[in-house]
């Protein structure tokens, strides 16, 4: 199996490229009430926004979930009764993909919008699934610490599959002090590379996922070696880094940040600056992993570039900051 059968980023990736080239020129267009793009976000998880004769920036982020939610859709009719309960999963999950990203640039996110398109209203009429889903936003809210104002439910008939919602959502945060702007221009060669570990698949790569599901013949509700169910494990909820990233940025120099997502584990190489990068310690993966990696038979590239086989979160930073962050931490290079 190949990630990139489903997802290519070869494809994506000079779409995304040309976007930033399309829209440089507008930036200048918010100038004209006074607050500046920080350009040298264009092309990391999230853009700040300088209000000059201010003491802070905002940050802006949108993201979607992905695929995880048809997850979801294939295990509610979970014989034990735990159906509607995995909708919480996707909530926290879809929140998570956009806070996550916001906190990449130094960014606590206060205020989020979420977006689920149906492509049927018929998916709401349980609306245990619903308040399922809303539940699961909340709780990640409240986690974080930051409000959930408006939102949207549109019905996209024949763009969205009558059987499933497509979710996403976007964040703003806010910058304070102006110091904490993180997008790498500060990358030593003497840097320290350190992993936040992950709670699971967490919400890339799931795509693969579900097609290793269609070759079991229990599909989701296979038992992994340790009597787990494959399709639990693949939903447990994406860790939300935005408090341990904020606390981390309030005690010690950081020159990068970046979520293992998409491209999996080159996500460490986001930076700009030509640097090479070693790891020296890998970490091993969980249980979840390892089947995903049989039954899947990629090779170690394709597994790392496709899921994060453990490692949420890539913290690059001087060495006398490791130190200082007292977490536990996996230290990759």
């Amino acid at each position: 199996m190949k990630y990139s059968d489903i997802v290519d980023y070869e494809k994506l990736d000079p779409v995304k490229k040309a976007a930033i080239e399309s829209f440089s020129g507008s930036t200048k267009n918010s100038e004209r009430l006074g607050i500046k793009v920080v350009t040298e976000t264009m092309g990391e998880p999230a853009i700040a926004l300088d209000f000059p004769d201010k003491d802070f920036m905002l940050a802006f982020n949108v993201e979607g979930l992905g695929t995880k939610n048809m997850i979801a859709d294939s295990m509610f009719e979970d014989k034990r009764g735990k159906g509607v309960s995995y909708y919480e999963s996707v909530g926290k999950d879809c929140l998570a993909m956009s806070t996550n990203d916001l906190a990449a640039i130094g960014a606590d996110a206060f205020v989020y919008g979420d977006i689920i398109s149906s492509g049927d209203s018929n998916w709401f009429a349980d609306f245990n699934k619903s308040k399922a889903v809303l539940k699961g936003f909340g709780d990640a809210a409240n986690e974080i610490g930051l409000a959930i104002p408006c939102g949207e439910t549109p019905t996209l008939k024949g763009v969205v599959c009558d059987n499933t919602i497509d979710m996403a959502g976007a964040s703003v945060g806010l910058i304070k002090p102006k110091e904490n702007l993180v997008y790498g221009k500060d990358i030593a060669d003497s840097d320290v590379i350190i992993g936040l570990e992950s709670s699971g698949i967490h919400s890339n790569g799931v795509s693969l996922a579900r097609r290793v599901a269609e070759t079991l013949p229990d599909g989701y509700f296979t038992e992994l070696p340790s009597g787990k169910v494959f399709g639990e494990e693949l939903l447990v909820p994406t860790t939300l880094y935005t408090r341990v990233l904020m606390d981390i940025l309030a005690k010690c120099k950081v020159n990068y940040l970046s979520p293992i997502t998409g491209h999996g584990w080159k996500k460490i190489m986001r930076a700009k600056k030509p640097f090479t990068y070693k790891i020296d310690f890998v970490p091993e993966p969980s249980e979840l992993f390892k089947f995903l990696v049989e039954k899947s038979q990629v090779t170690d590239k394709e597994a790392y570039f496709t899921w994060n086989m453990g490692l949420g979160y890539a913290v690059i930073a001087p060495q006398k900051s490791r130190d200082a962050m007292a977490l536990k931490l996996l230290t990759l290079g």
